[in-house]
């Protein structure tokens, strides 16, 4: 299976990407904290498509593409949030994930396209306000997406859980210990993933 990965240097992503590559499966992945070629800013249409289009070039297009590149801000009164800092946070989880779809989506007949969601985006959380309106803006994107489909292709929103991560480490602090890893996390989660298909397009799914 051919898979693309954003986020892929860190976190729920890196775990992925290693669990698949050893799985036997064909990886490719991309973030701000990988060397070049696989350096891109995912907030940026144009490094996108390219590393897209290169990728297909190359190798074929995807069988799965997981959107998985996110950023949270410190915990705080939306009142009070920055409003560059807002920007930017939409700029990574949400355009950043369109980016991804409307790059890539063009060159699949077939397969799954799963965008990264979060508990957040289907509940709230006082003093967590951006990252909500950024995993509510994933929700409802992935089910327009999956209205518009062939029957041969899923959009499928994905609550991996909560984990321990750098990102779950600056909205909680030292209570991210009590989670798991996400070396804990992905076969699970693996498993969960590869057995996604056409009949499973438009849902809310957790790990």
């Amino acid at each position: 299976m051919r898979i693309l990965i954003s986020g892929n240097r860190r976190g729920l992503g890196a775990a992925l990407t290693e669990h698949f590559s050893q799985s036997g499966h064909q990886v490719w992945g991309f973030s701000q904290a990988s060397s070049s070629p696989n350096r891109v800013d995912v907030s940026n249409f144009e490094e996108v498509q390219t590393w897209v289009e290169s990728v297909v070039q190359h190798y074929g297009a995807p069988d799965l593409v997981i959107a998985n590149a996110a950023t949270v801000l410190s915990p705080a009164p939306l009142a009070q949030v920055d409003p560059a800092d807002f920007s930017r946070l939409i700029d990574v989880n949400v355009k950043g994930m369109f980016y991804l779809f409307r790059a890539v989506l063009p060159h699949m007949t077939g397969g799954v396209v799963i965008g990264i969601s979060s508990g957040y985006g289907r509940t709230t959380s006082p003093r967590m306000g951006p990252y909500c309106t950024s995993k509510w803006a994933v929700e409802g994107m992935v089910k327009t997406l999956a209205s518009e489909l062939p029957k041969t292709m899923a959009a499928v929103a994905l609550d991996p859980g909560t984990l321990q991560t750098d990102m779950l480490r600056q909205a909680l602090g030292e209570g991210a210990r009590f989670f798991p890893t996400p070396d804990q996390w992905v076969d699970k989660a693996a498993r969960l993933i590869l057995s996604l298909g056409p009949e499973h397009n438009g849902q809310s799914l957790s790990v």
